[in-house]
């Protein structure tokens, strides 16, 4: 699983809470609410329960928990009621380590710059002329290897990638202007 998987859910229960409230009964508003927020504290004591027991389980309960919290939907869980093991500031570290050797074969590298209220800033760096890799692709790249470790990031500011390519029109048809008027004139 990944983090758009993650993603998915809680725009799911997201969109449910919404449908909820626009129900017209007030009683089977607050019901449905209630319920909702009686099954998030069931699931959150249990997960509490779980890091606890891992946590003191010595150094195998601490690997199988490192596993846990690496994984994308675990992780989301984990940092949904609060108790994931790791700092965010740990988790984005990691990740960004972890994907460096894969962008270092692309031509590239990444640095973390910075963490401030969920504001993640790294630079990186690529050469565009590496075979199969862009600024892009590595920003990207960077941008996912984040969100998985630390969903709770609300946005990532990657420096040192230009934010397009795009070029607009009205500054290719002067040269095109120009390359037929030289083609005219030489024949």
């Amino acid at each position: 699983m990944d983090n758009g998987e993650f993603q998915a859910y809680t725009q799911r229960v997201n969109q449910l809470v919404e449908s909820v409230n626009t129900l017209p009964d007030a009683n089977a508003r607050s019901t449905a609410l209630d319920l909702l927020q009686s099954v998030m504290d069931l699931h959150g004591a249990a997960m509490s329960r779980l890091v606890e027991l891992l946590s003191g389980a010595g150094e195998p309960g601490q690997n199988a928990l490192a596993k846990l919290g690496a994984d994308p939907l675990v992780c989301g869980l984990l940092v949904l009621y609060g108790i994931h093991p790791l700092t965010i500031e740990q988790r984005v570290t990691r990740a960004l380590e972890k994907l460096g050797p894969q962008l270092h074969k692309q031509g590239g590298s990444v640095k973390l710059l910075g963490i401030s209220d969920g504001v993640v800033r790294v630079k990186v760096h690529g050469e565009s002329h590496s075979c199969g890799s862009s600024p892009e692709k590595l920003k990207l790249a960077a941008e996912q290897a984040i969100l998985e470790a630390a969903p709770e990031v609300v946005e990532i500011i990657i420096e040192g990638v230009p934010s397009s390519s795009f070029i607009p029109v009205n500054m290719i048809q002067p040269a095109m202007k120009e390359e037929r008027t030289y083609e005219e004139s030489t024949a």
